[in-house]
């Protein structure tokens, strides 16, 4: 039965689970998601984390049908899971409905509710019951992979309370005709953490995050590291990820497969320098992550990345898609110890101004204004 005291409800676009392995893996905006329910939670909240299996605005009944038949099979298999490799707390609860009108999870005008993604947000705007009032929009980027710009913009004028999480987000949704309120992600600091001496890293140790997705141009990090190897033959890269390992990965790599948050600590301590080529990114939770364990960071230069890299301060940057600027960034850092200190610790401590705890106050303010 539900508890009948007002309730902090996340809509989540789905499931955060690998299509291959069929196992939960983690997503920076799922993540962001889960640190605020548990502060909600402790703070004597009722949260509820919604995962759907299908959109209800599907325009063709047969989608429906196959669609509704994939999720009775997953719920016989006992497949309706999501978020396990985060520490949830035990009083969260996590509903997994067919769809957001789905009649075995019923919403109350009294709840507070949060779309996290644009599909979510075009569920929320159809869900009458929930006074506008209550509505907020976590946005975390600027989602044109999932519908035209002109529709995404659309969804910042529902008229729910915007929430951005990076300056170049709240400049879109102005451009829109909309507002938002500023509320940068947080940094797990308990997880991650300067245990190695800065100064006593060899500077031939690189770590980098593989992934699927096009836009972290993880192509475009290898082919800098690549021209840096050439000039410096001690390099050696540690990469990290969710997926396997690329296939043609040279022996001059070293692979870790989903490594827990202890390993990877691990593998931000013992690196000097953190390379990073997205062209495009919310947030970028993993620089801050590299700069917390005192990596510098060679990155590009994109809206989410600016939130914590300052060129020459923080970081060194280079524009998206440059190879040849971003392979001589990684080499200015290896080469000049003193430039590659300077940037990593003026990363670890500008770091410190990104804790969830200030960005859970500047949320619950905001919902209880």
């Amino acid at each position: 039965m539900e508890r009948e005291e007002k309730r902090i409800i996340f809509l989540l676009p789905g499931r955060d689970i690998d299509a291959t392995t069929r196992k939960c893996v983690p997503v920076g905006g799922y993540k962001v998601v889960y640190e605020y329910a548990n502060m909600f939670s402790n703070d004597g909240f009722d949260v509820v984390l919604v995962f759907p299996h299908a959109r209800c605005t599907y325009k063709n009944p047969l989608h429906h049908l196959y669609s509704f038949a994939g999720f009775l099979y997953r719920k016989l298999i006992g497949e309706m899971r999501a978020g396990e490799y985060f520490s949830l707390n035990h009083s969260i609860r996590k509903r997994f409905p067919y769809c957001f009108h789905w009649p075995f999870f019923s919403f109350r005008n009294t709840d507070t509710v949060f779309a996290t993604a644009y599909d979510t947000a075009v569920e929320l705007n159809n869900l009458s019951k929930i006074p506008q009032d209550n509505k907020y929009y976590l946005i975390q980027g600027y989602e044109i992979w999932n519908d035209s710009p002109e529709a995404i913009k659309a969804s910042y004028r529902f008229g729910f309370h915007n929430i951005v999480i990076a300056p170049w987000l709240g400049d879109i949704v102005r451009e829109a005709g909309a507002e938002s309120t500023l509320i940068t992600n947080g940094l797990d600091f308990q997880r991650f953490s300067l245990n190695e001496s800065i100064e006593e890293r060899s500077p031939f140790e690189i770590v980098l995050l593989n992934h699927t997705l096009e836009h972290k141009r993880v192509q475009d990090s290898r082919a800098a590291l690549d021209l840096v190897k050439k000039e410096i033959p001690e390099l050696h890269v540690t990469m990290f990820g969710t997926c396997d390992a690329p296939k043609d990965l040279p022996s001059w790599y070293t692979y870790h497969r989903q490594p827990t948050g202890e390993e990877l600590c691990d593998i931000y301590n013992k690196g000097a320098i953190y390379v990073a080529a997205s062209d495009y990114e919310g947030f970028g939770l993993t620089i801050g992550e590299a700069m917390i364990c005192g990596c510098a960071v060679a990155c590009t230069d994109n809206g989410g990345f600016r939130c914590m890299a300052e060129h020459e301060k923080t970081a060194l940057l280079s524009p998206v898609y440059n190879v040849e600027t971003l392979a001589k960034n990684i080499t200015r850092l290896i080469t000049d110890n003193e430039l590659r200190h300077k940037i990593a610790h003026n990363g670890t401590e500008n770091i410190k101004q990104f804790s969830w705890e200030n960005s859970y106050h500047k949320l619950k303010t905001l919902i209880q204004r």
